[in-house]
């Protein structure tokens, strides 16, 4: 084994330790949101952090290269890859979100609108 792929290696078993390591708090506390929502930021955070490992392997592996053409190659896809992962997000935690509001309307007896839909509350509110 070569010593580039051998410090490779060792590169990506950290980058992978390192991502395993990181949960940030949830941006979701409370009763308004679900355990659902709660759910989909954890493995929206764990798919960001995925690319974003790969990413980090791929410039690795791009260094290597003397010419530095693998780096302007790696650039427009990398950006492309984060920008589509993150419309992704964007509209499956919007999704989500409308759900979580549609349940804390029906919580409360209420139309979307905000205006009484003529149901009880639930638990007597």
């Amino acid at each position: 084994m070569s010593w580039n792929r051998f410090i490779l290696r060792v590169a990506l078993a950290s980058l992978a330790g390192l991502a395993a390591c990181q949960s940030p708090p949830s941006n979701f506390q409370g009763s308004n949101f679900s355990d659902e929502t709660r759910a989909l930021e954890k493995q929206l955070n764990a798919e960001a952090t995925a690319l974003g490992a790969a990413q980090g392997a791929a410039s690795i592996a791009a260094s290597a290269d003397p010419t530095g053409l693998s780096s302007f190659a790696k650039a427009p896809v990398a950006l492309a890859a984060r920008n589509a992962q993150a419309r992704s997000a964007d509209a499956r935690m919007a999704a989500q979100l409308a759900r979580d509001e549609q349940a804390l309307y029906r919580h409360y007896g209420m139309n979307p609108d905000g205006t009484p839909s003529g149901r009880k509350p639930a638990g007597g509110n």
